[in-house]
């Protein structure tokens, strides 16, 4: 059957009562499935999450454009620690549908990252971006980037090839590619010098 798992805090899926059992009594039977369906958290609840996330990542974001990169992942991290409060739900094709978007806040937290140097942890943040958003040209981009920067260019080209059919007019994208091409290039002269 179709349609859209209900997932609790554990990733256990929640079974809603079906509308034809439900019996008629008034509005209020909504609220009781709307608290049902999110796994014990109120619709309120769950915006005062969101609204909490976007305000560290906002904070993040001010952060990082004063260069602030230390000060920007705190923040970051202060936001995906409340995103993992929120119940997910997940389709039928068995992915999920976030309620605050992670990936973006991921992508943010591994360019920070990148900019301090932790590249292993870039590469680590901009992974899990991808996997929660493939189409997500920042994550991937960045992904690419924490790749070069740790002399992984094969898997670097990789991913900022991906990048660049997500947006192939990206001017960014496509000097990182071709520098990671004349870098893997090289590499390849200096083994075989050797």
């Amino acid at each position: 059957m179709g349609g859209i798992k209900i997932l609790d805090k554990e990733g256990n899926e929640v079974h809603p009562v079906p509308m034809a059992e439900k019996s008629v009594k008034g509005i209020n039977d909504d609220d009781d499935e709307i608290e049902e369906i999110y796994a014990g958290m109120t619709k309120s609840e769950i915006d005062a999450v969101v609204q909490d996330c976007e305000a560290q990542k906002s904070k993040g974001n001010e952060s990082f454009s004063a260069g602030e990169y230390a000060q920007a992942i705190l923040l970051y991290t202060l936001a995906l620690d409340h995103a993992a409060e929120l119940p997910d739900a997940s389709d039928a094709g068995g992915s999920n549908k976030q309620l605050f978007p992670r990936h973006v806040v991921l992508s943010n937290r591994s360019a920070s990252f990148l900019k301090l140097g932790h590249h292993d942890k870039a590469l680590k943040d901009a992974t899990e971006a991808v996997i929660l958003e493939p189409t997500y040209v920042k994550g991937v981009f960045r992904k690419g980037l924490a790749l070069h920067a740790m002399g992984q260019y094969r898997d670097a080209i990789t991913s900022l090839g991906a990048a660049s059919k997500i947006e192939p007019k990206n001017k960014q994208i496509k000097q990182a590619l071709q520098f990671a091409e004349v870098r893997m290039e090289q590499e390849m002269r200096k083994r075989m010098d050797h």
